[in-house]
């Protein structure tokens, strides 16, 4: 090997050192007519050294396409699936047997199962099925001896909060804190699982830039906040609505439940209402946020608890409904190629 190859070689090396150490992943979307194939896809991950990889589904082609690629994946069980799996059993020892057991077997690094998105943010008739499909798939996952490799959780969104600010008046909402959130938390107490969050601060800021400055939300060097209750300071918008959530398990009694924030991103490209969806926002906080998971820092109420965030998402998706801002999340344009200079 020439002194160049071998330079190369190391710089690949600590680049995907970084990315590993900074628990930094990246959701995989596919609402697209016009996305790469699977097989690209996988390969384009392993170019930028990224080791984490969430799906919205367990479709098997896509699991198939990270075989023996040392990424590892979150797949997912769709909303409308919750139900049955919740009533049966039988149901979910088939869907663990039939798309997990038999592609960990087949050299997929499975990770975690996610039951469903942002589910009590919507669909109300499935709420009370949402908990006892986790423990299906739970009790079905020790049946094959999967429990200790893969974990089970759901994503939320801000929404299950009823209060965020400051962030040590983070409680659930009435309608779900005792009838859903109490069990569900058990549930990852017991089975060592991880409270999952999708954190946005383009969305706070986009609504209310009068009170949230660019800087506040971004990252950047000002002089953040102060919470009035714990005296703990905010430097940025992320940390504090991170540490809402710490907080409205704290309010529940459980202290010690690991927060991963399954979604976090901000768009390159909006509508004439959403002034901050730009390319230059969007690079300023993939970027910063990457800065702030490789300090290590952890947040002001779990400092030095490296947090683990996937930004959302790998792709622009042209398929994806609502404002123009949701079709431009992306890190990537269809054709592979970067929306925005960025660095792992």
């Amino acid at each position: 090997m020439t002194i160049w190859s071998f330079c190369v070689v190391a710089v690949l090396a600590l680049v995907q050192l970084y990315a590993a150490e900074a628990n930094l992943g990246i959701n995989y979307g596919r609402l697209g007519n016009d996305l790469p194939r699977p097989k690209e896809v996988a390969e384009l991950v392993q170019s930028i050294g990224v080791k984490h990889i969430k799906i919205f589904d367990y479709d098997k082609e896509i699991i198939r396409a990270f075989d023996h690629t040392d990424i590892n994946l979150i797949v997912c069980v769709p909303n409308q699936e919750i139900i049955g799996l919740a009533r049966s059993a039988k149901a979910a020892r088939t869907f663990v047997h039939n798309h997990i057991d038999k592609r960990v077997k087949a050299a997929a690094k499975i990770t975690y199962i996610v039951v469903g998105n942002e589910i009590l943010s919507g669909i109300p008739e499935i709420w009370p099925a949402l908990v006892p499909a986790m423990w299906q798939i739970h009790s079905a996952l020790v049946h094959y001896e999967l429990d200790e490799k893969i974990k089970i959780s759901t994503p939320h969104s801000m929404g299950v909060l009823a209060a965020s600010y400051p962030p040590s008046a983070g409680v659930f909402g009435d309608n779900i804190k005792t009838s859903i959130m109490e069990p569900m938390l058990n549930f990852l107490k017991l089975t060592g699982s991880t409270f999952m969050m999708n954190i946005y601060p383009y969305f706070p800021f986009r609504d209310d830039p009068v009170n949230i400055s660019p800087a506040y939300a971004l990252f950047l060097n000002n002089t953040g906040v102060d919470d009035p209750n714990t005296g703990l300071h905010y430097s940025n918008l992320f940390d504090a609505m991170y540490d809402a959530s710490v907080f409205a398990m704290k309010n529940l009694g459980y202290h010690d439940i690991p927060v991963m924030v399954t979604e976090t991103g901000w768009p390159s490209k909006g509508d004439a209402s959403e002034a901050p969806a730009t390319l230059e926002y969007a690079r300023t906080y993939n970027n910063n946020l990457l800065k702030h998971l490789k300090s290590k820092a952890g947040s002001p109420a779990r400092p030095g608890k490296q947090i683990e965030a996937f930004i959302f998402a790998l792709f622009n998706e042209n398929e994806k409904p609502g404002l123009l801002s949701e079709r431009n999340f992306g890190l990537f344009y269809p054709n592979k190629t970067k929306v925005y200079d960025f660095s792992f």
